[in-house]
């Protein structure tokens, strides 16, 4: 094979391209790695903010007495409610009540 004016031969031009290969995979796994550690960072500062929350308003919520839940909402409206306000969350389902669901108009 012929570059130019350097040639190789197919055992060379394979050796090209094998550590071509295992640049970028090496560069990609490097990447991985990175996101993985800077995700876990940035959910120990969130969770430990998340945390901190409930504490404060956990008094005045236990405080308020209990009103009679309306059930006539949509139930698929209502699960996409929940589902939206876990992702947002990132909390499970489990970890949090909803008492009242107010339409503004």
């Amino acid at each position: 094979m012929m570059l130019g004016d350097v040639t190789l031969t197919i055992g060379e031009a394979f050796g090209v391209a094998l550590t071509g290969l295992s640049v970028v995979f090496l560069a990609l796994i490097s990447l991985l790695i990175a996101i993985l550690i800077i995700s876990k960072i940035v959910g120990g500062i969130q969770g430990k903010t998340d945390d901190e929350k409930p504490s404060q308003s956990a008094a005045p919520a236990k405080a308020a007495p209990k009103k009679v839940a309306d059930n006539s909402m949509d139930p698929a409206l209502l699960a996409a409610i929940v589902g939206a306000i876990s992702m947002q969350e990132r909390s499970r389902v489990e970890s949090f009540r909803i008492v009242s669901i107010n339409e503004k108009k």
